[in-house]
C-alpha cells in the first residue's frame, strides 16, 4: 500500500526547480549573497500579495515577531496577551523580549477568544498577539476596537495564513504581521525564513535597523539590533512561488471542500469551522476524534500520514514551568488538546488520495 504523505512539497517544487537553480547561479556568479536585489524582489512581491505598504524579510517567523515587539519598545515588565493554543514561537517572541506572554483560551474556531483577551489587561498589558491560525483570520475587527479602547498594539501572527482574508476587511487591523517560510507554510521557502509587514512606516524603518544589526551604513550602528538577514536562496524560491501562491490556495479549498462532503455525516467527528467572513486557506486542516492515539498507533495499516497541532498548549509545556499561568485550566484549549487531528492537505493532493483519508478515518469512527 503506497504511503499518503502528510505533504508532499515535491509536486509544486519539480515544476520550478529549473527557474530557481537557473536564478541562483546568477546570484553566486556574480557574489550578491547579503540583502541583495533578490532579496528587495520578493519584498516588493509580498508587499503586493498582502496589500501591505512595506514588507521587511527576515530569518525566520520567530524573529518577524521579536522585531516587531522590539521596535514597539515592548521589554522588561511588559506583557503581551497570546492564545495558549499555537506554536511555541509566539510565546517565545514576548519572552525573547524581555516581556511576558499571558496565555487565554481559543475559542470554537481554534483562534484566540476576544472575551479572554478583555479578561487579561491590566496596566502592564502592551499588546496582543492574534493568531491567525491554521489558516483563518482571527477576529481582528474586534481586537482592534479592544486595542484601541485600552491603548494597546494590535500584532498578528500569521504565519499560517499567507493569502487569508475577511470580506469585511479593507485595511490592515494590526500595526504590523508576522510570516514565516518554513518549507510546510502555505508559502514556504528551501529552509527557514520569516517577514514582516506594515503599512506603518516609522515602524518599518526600525525594523530594518534591527534585523541587520541596528545598522543601514556598514559599521555604523544607530540601534541594539541583531543579524536577521533572509538569505539570497530563499528570495529567489519565494519569488517563484509567490507567483503560484493563490492558485495553491484553490486546490486547498478543493481538497477542504473533499473532506466537508465525505466527512459530513459523522456525529462523533468534529469538524473545523470557518468564522464568518473569512477566506480560509486551509494550512491545516483540523479534526477533533476521541480516538487519536488508536488512529496514529496503527500508521503501520493504513500507510495514512497525519499530524498533531499542538498536542502541548504553550501554559503545559515545561519551558514555561515558572510563568504564574502553568498548569492553570484552560476549558477550551484543554480539552481539545487530547483530540486535534491534522489530515493531510496540500496542493496537487489526489482526489484518490482523499478518498482513502476518509476511508481511514471512517474506518476508526
Amino acid at each position: 500500500m503506497k504511503k499518503i504523505p502528510f505533504n508532499d512539497l515535491s509536486r509544486i517544487h519539480r515544476p520550478i526547480h529549473e527557474k530557481v537553480f537557473t536564478k541562483f547561479s546568477s546570484v553566486v556568479e556574480q557574489n550578491r549573497f547579503v540583502l541583495n536585489k533578490e532579496i528587495g524582489e520578493f519584498e516588493s512581491l509580498f508587499s503586493d500579495f498582502t496589500h501591505s505598504k512595506y514588507t521587511i524579510s527576515c530569518s525566520s517567523g520567530t524573529d518577524a515577531l521579536e522585531l516587531i515587539l522590539r521596535a514597539l519598545d515592548i521589554g522588561d515588565n511588559d506583557e503581551v496577551i497570546i492564545p495558549t493554543n499555537s506554536f511555541i514561537a509566539t510565546a517565545l517572541a514576548v519572552t525573547r523580549c524581555g516581556a511576558k506572554p499571558i496565555f487565554v483560551d481559543n475559542d470554537e474556531y481554534y483562534l484566540i477568544n476576544p472575551v479572554e483577551v478583555e479578561k487579561k489587561i491590566t496596566k502592564k498589558t502592551k499588546a496582543i498577539i492574534a493568531v491567525n491560525l491554521y489558516g483563518q483570520l482571527a477576529d481582528l475587527k474586534i481586537l482592534k476596537k479592544i486595542s484601541t479602547q485600552n491603548s494597546l498594539h494590535l500584532i498578528e501572527d500569521s504565519a499560517q495564513s499567507h493569502g487569508a482574508a475577511n470580506e469585511s476587511i479593507t485595511n490592515n487591523q494590526s500595526i504590523a504581521a508576522a510570516y514565516s517560510f518554513y518549507p510546510g507554510k502555505n508559502l514556504g521557502a528551501w529552509g527557514d525564513g520569516g517577514a514582516v509587514t506594515t503599512n506603518n512606516k516609522k515602524l518599518y524603518e526600525k525594523i530594518l535597523l534591527l534585523r541587520n544589526w541596528g545598522s543601514v551604513k556598514k559599521y555604523y550602528h544607530e540601534e541594539l539590533g541583531f543579524n536577521s538577514r533572509l538569505q539570497p536562496l530563499q528570495g529567489v524560491v519565494l519569488s517563484e512561488k509567490i507567483k503560484k501562491l493563490k492558485y495553491w490556495n484553490i486546490l486547498r479549498n478543493d481538497i477542504a471542500e473533499m473532506y466537508f462532503k465525505e466527512l459530513a455525516d459523522i456525529s462523533s467527528l468534529a469538524l473545523p469551522k470557518t468564522k464568518e467572513g473569512n477566506y480560509h486557506v486551509w494550512h491545516l486542516f483540523v479534526i477533533r476524534v476521541q480516538n487519536r492515539e488508536t488512529i496514529l498507533k496503527d500508521f503501520s495499516k493504513h500507510k495514512v500520514e497525519f499530524g498533531i497541532h499542538y498536542p502541548v498548549p504553550i501554559h503545559r509545556q515545561k519551558a514555561y514551568s515558572t510563568h504564574k499561568q502553568f498548569n492553570k485550566n484552560f476549558k477550551l484549549a484543554d480539552s481539545y488538546a487530547d483530540q486535534l487531528l491534522s489530515l493531510p492537505i496540500f496542493p496537487k493532493m489526489e482526489k484518490s488520495e482523499v478518498k482513502r483519508v476518509v476511508s481511514t478515518i471512517k474506518n476508526y469512527i
